[in-house]
């Protein structure tokens, strides 16, 4: 038993939008507005405290300790993640039909790609860092950068080969 609500729809439905583009243009505007306050913050804090030249684990670990204890470095973030999720949703507004969709599953998928965009980043910029700073790692596995990777090299496999034979 489906009650109508009166305009020919079902209960939980959105109505059509009149203006589409409007919806995309302030939900990708608040896309970058929510990502760019954090990254503004962190590219003036990077100036201020003038990092540049050689970057190395220890300063990436040094920014985050510092991050982590500082209120700005917790709350811009999580404000940035609020922002860019109410433009998740403007932006999905005018393609969804269902209220739950749109009020759950949007700002879910939203906050799952910031946190998975935030995993891929950290990563390329420890690979990045491991490979551009100097040094030698230490011990016999493939030392790159300040970064000590124990990197299979196969001579294990060649020094049992040659002591059987």
């Amino acid at each position: 038993m489906v009650t109508d609500t009166g305009a020919g729809r079902k209960p939980g439905m959105l109505a059509p939008v009149a203006h589409r583009g409007w919806w995309i243009f302030c939900g990708l505007l608040l896309q970058i507005a929510g990502v760019g306050g954090p990254l503004v913050h962190v590219l003036t804090k990077a100036r201020h405290e003038d990092i540049g030249g050689v970057v190395s684990v220890a300063t990436f670990r040094l920014a985050w300790h510092e991050s982590l204890h500082a209120r700005a470095g917790v709350l811009l973030p999580a404000a940035g993640t609020a922002v860019f999720v109410a433009g998740c949703v403007l932006l999905a507004r005018p393609f969804v039909g269902r209220r739950r969709t749109l009020l759950i599953a949007v700002p879910l998928a939203a906050v799952v790609g910031v946190l998975v965009a935030g995993v891929a980043a950290i990563v390329v910029a420890l690979v990045v860092v491991a490979f551009e700073s100097g040094g030698s790692g230490g011990g016999g596995g493939g030392g790159v950068g300040n970064l000590d990777f124990d990197l299979p090299s196969g001579s294990r496999r060649r020094a049992r080969k040659q002591n059987v034979g």
